[in-house]
């Protein structure tokens, strides 16, 4: 228990230290602002674009297109906000940052998150947050006590796939020179689940059912949210989630224990 007591106070501390550093400037804090609010806005105005042409995607109106897409984008900035220095990996092994976090007492991941903080990715959280209330009002979609539930497992395991997911892949530069990139590669690939994926032939669905499972990010829990499904998604959340991050614990951890420092 002291250690986790430890631990939660270390994250607790490395919190403040982002706040503050993102507030230091104010002025570059409001800049960062914005330019996140009109990223985050282009692809929104996007997919709504499309969806005007088309009249739809499949069988999702434009309102639950926009719930599987704030949803997606919910749990995006989530990760920027709280998981982020997973892509920080590469340049942490070739500056030998890695090297002082062994030397400390603390756990070395807590220390390579707690790093780097993006408050700022709160404030597209809220945004789509809202966008979720309205389109879910302009739906009449019915809240029940598996509705909330479903809510609740996408938020926690659907965050545990995503930065899981993220960190195994930048988990590979403990081998590959510039494994960054495979990383990215898989970023780029995850626009594909901005989108219902029933829309894609079979081999895209499965490839993100059961290969790289970003599908249960948000496809999946906007389904069962929408009553678009019969499967087990109150089950099958968890059962992948967990997963993901035991994979991506395995993963790291080998990587550590081959870790030879820089040499530097």
């Amino acid at each position: 228990m002291k250690r986790v007591s430890y631990c939660l106070r270390l994250w607790r501390a490395y919190l403040r230290v982002g706040f503050l550093t993102m507030t230091q400037y104010p002025a570059d804090t409001v800049i960062l602002l914005i330019s996140m609010l009109v990223r985050e806005a282009s692809g929104f105005v996007g997919i709504l674009a499309i969806v005007g042409v088309t009249g739809g995607m499949g069988n999702w109106n434009v309102y639950e297109v926009c719930i599987l897409f704030s949803m997606c984008a919910v749990i995006e900035a989530i990760g920027q906000a709280f998981f982020d220095n997973v892509w920080g990996m590469d340049h942490m092994m070739r500056r030998g940052e890695l090297d002082v976090f062994l030397t400390r007492p603390a756990p070395v991941f807590l220390q390579v998150l707690g790093q780097v903080t993006h408050f700022q990715a709160v404030l597209s959280l809220i945004i789509y947050v809202g966008i979720f209330v309205w389109a879910a009002l302009q739906l009449n979609l019915h809240i029940g006590l598996y509705e909330a539930l479903i809510l609740v497992e996408y938020v926690i395991f659907g965050t545990m796939v995503n930065s899981g997911i993220y960190a195994i892949f930048n988990f590979l530069n403990f081998w590959i020179v510039q494994g960054e990139d495979i990383a990215v590669l898989v970023q780029t690939c995850r626009e594909f689940v901005k989108y219902p994926l029933n829309v894609f032939p079979a081999a895209i669905q499965g490839f993100f059912t059961f290969l790289l499972p970003l599908g249960f990010v948000a496809y999946y829990p906007a389904m069962a949210l929408l009553g678009k499904t019969t499967l087990p998604v109150e089950l099958m959340l968890p059962a992948v989630g967990v997963f993901v991050v035991f994979l991506a614990f395995l993963v790291w951890r080998a990587g550590l224990r081959g870790y030879n420092s820089t040499g530097t």
